[in-house]
């Protein structure tokens, strides 16, 4: 059996971050960052009623905020289903801010950061949701650590600083151009005899 999440300051303040997205999406945030900038900027008000913020708190959700479109994007490639709604509304808050983390906090390991998202899932989502968000994360991690986005990071740049020469090209473009990326099982994960790793995963979706 394995040891029980210790719940650390720093994993309530993810908590009380994913809190945050999972409220704004509720109000129709979709892919449009401003909801949850209007619901910070409502946070960031203390009143009787409230428990403050955490600093942390707030920083991942400024952060996921500014990066949505590429959070989204990463997440819907990578978990391979026809829409974020399909992903229930939880684990897609908890997602958010764990893509945040791997792509702008160089604090923290992704490995920890998945370890925090799952310990999170796992205590206020689903059963079938921690394998779900272990194998997109991880999926989602070895795309971020392979040269293929090194590459395309520093094309970001160069293209941010003037150096291109040709348009600048959405997120959404350039994700769809590339091949699909390939898709990891959660820890300790085997596949079934004559099974692909796609298949595998494509089975946690139904299951999920």
């Amino acid at each position: 059996m394995s040891k029980q999440h210790r719940f650390t300051s720093r994993t309530k303040a993810r908590k009380r971050a994913a809190d945050v997205v999972y409220e704004a999406d509720q109000r129709g945030m979709g892919s449009n960052p401003d909801a949850l900038r209007d619901l910070l900027r409502e946070r960031r008000v203390i009143t009787a009623a409230q428990t403050p913020l955490p600093e942390f708190s707030l920083r991942i959700i400024g952060g996921v905020a500014d990066n949505l479109r590429r959070i989204d994007s990463l997440i819907s490639a990578h978990a391979r289903v026809p829409g974020l709604d399909r992903i229930a509304a939880v684990d897609l808050a908890v997602m958010r801010v764990a893509v945040w983390e791997m792509l702008e906090n160089d604090e923290v390991s992704p490995i920890i950061v998945i370890d925090e998202a799952i310990s999170i899932v796992r205590s206020i989502s689903t059963d079938t949701s921690p394998a779900f968000v272990n194998a997109v994360l991880d999926a989602i991690r070895k795309d971020l650590e392979s040269p293929a986005w090194s590459r395309r990071t520093d094309a970001d740049e160069a293209t941010s600083a003037g150096e291109a020469s040709e348009p600048v090209r959405g997120e959404h473009t350039i994700l769809a151009e590339q091949a699909a990326p390939s898709r990891s099982l959660p820890d300790g994960a085997t596949p079934l005899d004559g099974a692909s790793v796609d298949d595998e995963l494509d089975e946690l979706l139904q299951e999920y």
